[in-house]
């Protein structure tokens, strides 16, 4: 590339010293399939080491019984009651429906209720019984009624800072970009696209597996991964995981987002997958997603039992991992994308500095679920 590129791709001794160049584009299509988190979510900037998101849920359908109550008894105690309001209809475990005259007493979380609504027959309740809002009903002509607020809950997420070094002499610096496929070469010189693997390949595992630690504590801020924040619909011990079946990966996933109010689109999955798919009599199916600016086809695979739901393999994941995603509220928040930071030459050698700076970033985990401890595939 000539010098005066100042923006362009870099060789080793052009700009030297003068320009940090941001080289994300050339990186997310570079490695699209190999990275396929932190190459195909969305980026936004982000301006603090540490930023906040936000968890919303719906009002909870299910509530628990906390002591058991005679068909008589008028008020029935819930292990949390602030979920309900005046009004509501509520189904016992016995099929008995009641209705709630007033509020809940969020104190004491107890219920006050008409027995035997909607035509049911009154029954006692047991402690640990599980019941269900069917809906809240009203007059149409009441006022000063108290609702349910939910207040969104805030998570804290570091910019985790990724740096790779480069460091070449001698002759090493005559190499130029090995050939990737016939006809392409890598667009940097070997020494530089072995680094830079490296710090994709970081990004991706630590967004994957990061527990997070606030700088604070160590002065290295990391980040959290998708699965210690998603808390709610993550499976570690799947029912039949040595003989995993279709309708166990809905189950552990898509039913899972959808129950919390997701609308999951994607499901990013393990290299053993695939052969996961073949037992299963649904082997994936490619489906077009066009091609990077490399001429690189952009691995996308559908599989019959999803319904349009897009499979992504990520070679980076753990074996027998799944991660379903509402894909439109994933993306990561950079402070830095993906730049070479030159240090300058002494005598014959060269040093500079593969440098980027973000996290994932995941609104309301609740539509988003993770499963893992699978053992082996099944097609029975």
């Amino acid at each position: 590339m000539p010098n005066a590129y100042l923006q362009g791709i870099q060789g080793s001794f052009d700009n030297q010293a003068q320009i940090r160049n941001d080289v994300h584009v050339v990186a997310i299509n570079w490695f699209v399939n190999r990275c396929p988190l932190v190459t195909r979510v969305p980026r936004l900037p982000c301006a603090s080491t540490a930023f906040t998101m936000v968890n919303r849920s719906f009002r909870n359908r299910m509530a628990t019984v906390a002591a058991a109550a005679l068909a008589t008894d008028t008020q029935i105690s819930l292990v949390d009651a602030s979920a309900f309001m005046n009004g509501d209809v509520i189904e016992l475990a016995s099929g008995e429906r009641v209705e709630l005259t007033a509020d809940p007493n969020l104190v004491a979380n107890t219920i006050t209720v008409r027995r035997g609504a909607e035509g049911t027959t009154p029954a006692a309740a047991s402690s640990s019984d599980v019941v269900r809002l069917i809906g809240n009903s009203r007059t149409g002509a009441e006022i000063n009624q108290n609702g349910v607020a939910f207040k969104p809950v805030g998570v804290a997420q570091f910019c985790q800072t990724w740096q790779h070094p480069v460091q070449v002499g001698g002759s090493l610096q005559a190499s130029l970009g090995y050939q990737a496929q016939p006809g392409l070469n890598t667009p940097f010189e070997q020494n530089k696209m072995d680094a830079l693997q490296n710090l994709m390949d970081d990004m991706e595992y630590s967004s994957y597996y990061g527990r997070g630690e606030d700088p604070s504590v160590s002065g290295r801020p990391k980040q959290k991964g998708l699965r210690a924040l998603l808390t709610t619909n993550t499976v570690t011990a799947p029912t039949s995981a040595a003989a995993y079946k279709p309708t166990d990966l809905i189950r552990d996933t898509l039913e899972k987002c959808r129950i919390g109010g997701g609308d999951p689109d994607v499901l990013i999955v393990s290299t053993n997958f695939m052969t996961g798919l073949a037992t299963w009599g649904h082997a994936a199916q490619r489906i077009s997603a066009g091609t990077t600016v490399f001429g690189t086809p952009i691995d996308v695979f559908e599989a019959p039992f999803l319904g349009g739901v897009s499979l992504i393999e990520a070679p980076l994941l753990k074996p027998y991992t799944a991660i379903c995603l509402t894909s439109s509220e994933v993306r990561m928040r950079m402070k830095r994308n993906e730049f070479w930071s030159p240090r300058g030459s002494r005598g014959d050698a060269f040093e500079g500095d593969w440098i980027a700076e973000g996290a994932i970033e995941i609104e309301n985990q609740a539509h988003h679920a993770w499963v893992e401890g699978i053992t082996a595939f099944s097609a029975v």
